[in-house]
């Protein structure tokens, strides 16, 4: 990318004048350098401006003090922002320091303790009816025992019945 300045250089000697500006041209290459600038006056006025403009380039840009002060004090606000909010887990965490753990491991053993021993006077037990209802299903099965048993030896007497005679033909 060229330089535009109001001298105009010779285009096969334009990179080389920065080159030579900055001392980075060798032996040979600095000595036709040089012999060109003596006979170049517009390579020489390029170069001239050059040395006047590329100072400039690299010249320190630093802020005023004012500006330091608001950053430093934009800064502070920030981090004592971050440092009042409070996350979520940090409230979390405070439920599990070892203090709370057994306070509450504690609380939780006598609650189901008082439940299993003082909440079995005030819950009727569900067993006593269960056992009700099956013997009141059992019990027309054990009145009729002497029938069923009749017809098991009927069932029985069908049976040799067909194996004395397997032509199924009665006798």
């Amino acid at each position: 990318m060229a330089l535009q300045t109001a001298a105009t250089a010779c285009p096969a000697h334009e990179e080389d004048l920065v080159l030579f500006h900055y001392g980075d041209l060798a032996g040979g290459e600095r000595a036709t350098m040089q012999s060109h600038l003596k006979t170049c006056t517009g390579c020489a006025t390029y170069l001239n401006e050059l040395a006047t403009l590329l100072p400039l380039t690299v010249k320190a840009d630093d802020p005023p003090q004012e500006f330091w002060m608001n950053y430093n004090r934009e800064l502070r606000h920030k981090i004592d922002e971050a440092a009042e909010k409070a996350s979520w887990w940090r409230n979390l965490s405070l439920i599990f320091r070892p203090r709370l753990i057994t306070t509450l491991g504690a609380s939780a053993v006598i609650v189901m303790a008082l439940t299993f021993t003082v909440g079995r006077n005030y819950w009727p037990a569900n067993d006593s009816t269960r056992d009700d209802d099956e013997v009141a299903v059992a019990l027309p099965v054990a009145e009729n025992l002497d029938f069923y048993s009749a017809m098991d030896v009927l069932d029985d007497l069908d049976v040799l019945e067909l194996m004395s005679n397997p032509s199924g033909n009665p006798a």
